[in-house]
């Protein structure tokens, strides 16, 4: 999921507060995202287990947020901190919280997982499964490579660290570049 997504489901949510919910109507669009019309890459929401976004924390830091589709909450990983606190960083993941019901319940393929969409979903930001990063400007790096192990299964904090940040930077440069990276 790209970060145009963040920025449309925010803009929602600052309208859902302001109108409330009886008069608050939903930008189509973020429900073509959960159905996989505005994807260039990926596949529909519904066809996975869980959903990963880069999350922006005030121009600053990037964290990777996973929107578990099965457990209907939302994991934080964050490869440092001590940068957010967590009254902060619950400010910036609430709007996924509480939107993300609303979305899939709108993109009407999410039906099983009935009352759970009725209602704000939780969220975490585990401090143990994510190494933290003892240097600043590697987060865009660590939250690439916690997406990709987070969705095969793999522990965190033994594949990805301070000593092999510069290994990870420059092998997505190379992906990037001859177009070798998978969605």
């Amino acid at each position: 999921m790209n970060d145009l997504f963040c920025q449309q489901l925010m803009g929602n949510f600052l309208e859902y507060k302001r109108q409330g919910k009886k008069n608050f109507v939903l930008d189509a669009d973020l429900v073509d995202y959960v159905k996989g019309k505005k994807l260039q890459r990926g596949r529909p929401w519904s066809k996975c287990k869980a959903v990963y976004i880069p999350l922006n924390i005030n121009g600053k830091h990037w964290v990777a947020l996973v929107i578990d589709l099965v457990n209907c909450s939302l994991t934080v990983l964050d490869n440092d901190v001590r940068l957010t606190k967590p009254d902060d960083m619950g400010d910036h993941v609430r709007p996924f919280c509480d939107m993300i019901p609303l979305i899939l319940r709108k993109a009407n393929k999410f039906k099983h997982l009935g009352q759970q969409l009725m209602r704000p979903w939780s969220w975490r930001r585990p401090l143990d499964i994510c190494a933290q990063s003892r240097r600043s400007g590697d987060c865009g790096v660590y939250i690439l490579k916690h997406i990709e192990l987070h969705s095969m299964g793999l522990p965190l904090i033994e594949n990805m660290n301070d000593e092999n940040v510069e290994y990870h930077r420059r092998r997505y440069v190379i992906e990037i570049f001859d177009g070798s990276m998978k969605p």
